[in-house]
């Protein structure tokens, strides 16, 4: 068979299957059947491609979702742990609160403590941002005296004012009841009452330690640790102050006037709901007025706020 023959055979059998060179191609019936087999391999390799790939979607969204759990819980945990610390430096606190009688009593200037101490007198001090723009007021009255000499208590209400010396909530104002005890000299403000004593919070339980200052302050002397914590529902917080210390005598000039100062310093560490925040806060105090400057800076000695004495009646 020459190569003209061979060439005309193979030309007549590609015409004979697919048909005439102008028509669609056709394949033949084992070659519709290779088509489909092919179809459905790819098919199948497609699905099964989409699975995995589902699959590992869904493993790593699961992966994600457990590390993002297990973080969550390292943090309750952590929290838990700090609240625990935090709760446990007050409790080794002892507190030392003199106990004082309910009669009338009004103590001599000899007596007077770091504290204002008449009946009637009414204080207000503003507070203010780093930048001075006033933030917020608070109204200290004091109500009643009693006890005797060298032993008094002193009863006052403090009211927590917007910037502009108004209640916050008219409906709903806050209003903390609080008593300072003199003793021997010494000044004692109960800080668990600062935590536990708003008007309508009965169910809260506090403890502490009352925060000290003697009358008979010198620069250089430290003076001794204090705390308080507090829980309502599940909400608990404690503060922890620490490191006090008489720094300086000096005059300091506010709103109110100028007063003859002792500047001291301490540092609180504080925790709620197992949030730790640490400040260093400076204050100047005068004798029969009490907290006259407060300056209170953050961890990195940034100051964040500034309290001063804006009015004081007596």
């Amino acid at each position: 068979m020459n190569k003209k023959t061979v060439k005309l055979l193979v030309c007549i059998a590609f015409l004979f299957v697919y048909g005439s060179a102008n028509a669609q191609p056709r394949p033949p019936r084992v070659g519709r059947m290779i088509q489909r087999d092919i179809e459905r391999s790819a098919e199948r390799r497609a699905e099964q491609k989409a699975e995995e790939a589902a699959n590992r979607g869904v493993e790593k969204a699961e992966a994600e979702a457990e590390r993002g759990l297990n973080k969550a819980a390292e943090k309750i945990e952590e929290a838990r742990k700090a609240q625990e610390e935090a709760d446990a430096k007050v409790a080794n606190i002892p507190d030392e609160i003199p106990e004082v009688s309910n009669t009338p009593y009004t103590p001599s200037e000899s007596e007077f403590a770091f504290f204002a101490m008449k009946k009637g007198t009414v204080q207000v001090l503003a507070t203010k941002d780093a930048k001075g723009k006033v933030t917020g007021q608070t109204r200290n009255t004091i109500k009643e005296i009693t006890g005797s000499k060298n032993a008094f208590a002193i009863t006052y209400q403090s009211e927590v004012l917007d910037a502009k010396g108004k209640p916050a909530d008219k409906d709903n104002p806050l209003i903390l009841n609080l008593r300072v005890v003199v003793k021997d000299g010494i000044m004692y403000l109960d800080t668990k009452g600062l935590f536990g004593a708003v008007d309508g919070l009965d169910g809260a339980l506090t403890s502490g330690t009352s925060m000290r200052i003697p009358s008979n302050l010198s620069v250089g002397q430290t003076l001794k640790d204090s705390g308080a914590k507090v829980r309502i529902g599940f909400i608990q917080c404690s503060a922890v102050m620490t490191e006090g210390k008489c720094l300086a005598i000096e005059n300091v000039t506010v709103e109110a006037g100028t007063f003859h100062c002792y500047k001291i310093t301490y540092k609180t560490n504080a925790t709620m709901m197992g949030v730790k925040n640490e400040t260093t806060s400076l204050t100047w105090y005068a004798k029969g007025v009490g907290a006259v400057k407060t300056e209170t800076y953050d961890q990195k000695g940034k100051l964040q706020s500034v309290q001063e004495l804006i009015s004081n009646k007596l």
